[in-house]
C-alpha cells in the first residue's frame, strides 16, 4: 500500500518536480480539502511547517501550470486551487452567497455549445468556466 506522502512524491516526480516538503504538504492539504482553497488558506494550514506565503504562491502556480492542480476562478479577486483527482475531469462550482461554501458540480452540458462555437468562429481548444451562485441548504434553513 502506497502512503500519502509516497503518492504525492511520485506525482511530483512524474511531472518533473523535486518532491520537497512544501510541495508534498501543499498537495496533501488540497487533496484533503472538500473545496478549492486560496493561497492564503493553504498557507494557514501549513504554517506550522515554516513555509512562507511566497513559496505557497510559487508552488501553486507551478503545479497548476504543469496540470497537477486545477486553478479555479470564481469571479472574485482570488485564484483558488484544487487537487486534480482525475485527468481531464471538467466540472464547475456553486458558491453559497451567504456563507461562502463552495461545492463541485460534476455536470456540464456545455460541450455541444462549445462545439457550435468552434464551428461558427473557427476557434479551437475552446474552454469555459461557469460559476453558479445561490444559497446552500444550511443557510436557507437559517433564513426560513
Amino acid at each position: 500500500m502506497v502512503s500519502a506522502l509516497q503518492k504525492y512524491a511520485t506525482l511530483l516526480r512524474q511531472n518533473e518536480f523535486k518532491a520537497t516538503q512544501p510541495r508534498v504538504k501543499i498537495l496533501e492539504v488540497l487533496d484533503k480539502s472538500p473545496q478549492p482553497l486560496t493561497a492564503s488558506e493553504i498557507h494557514e494550514k501549513v504554517s506550522t511547517l515554516d513555509i512562507d506565503l511566497a513559496t505557497v504562491y510559487r508552488t501553486l502556480n507551478k503545479l497548476a501550470d504543469a496540470g497537477v492542480l486545477n486553478r479555479v476562478e470564481l469571479g472574485d479577486e482570488f485564484s483558488r486551487f484544487e487537487y486534480k483527482r482525475v485527468a481531464n475531469h471538467h466540472h464547475h462550482h456553486i458558491i453559497c452567497d451567504s456563507c461562502g461554501k463552495i461545492v463541485e458540480i460534476n455536470l456540464c452540458n456545455l460541450d455541444a455549445i462549445a462545439s457550435d462555437i468552434a464551428k461558427s468562429t473557427g476557434f479551437t481548444n475552446i474552454q469555459h468556466q461557469v460559476v453558479f451562485r445561490g444559497c446552500c441548504e444550511r443557510c436557507a434553513l437559517k433564513v426560513s
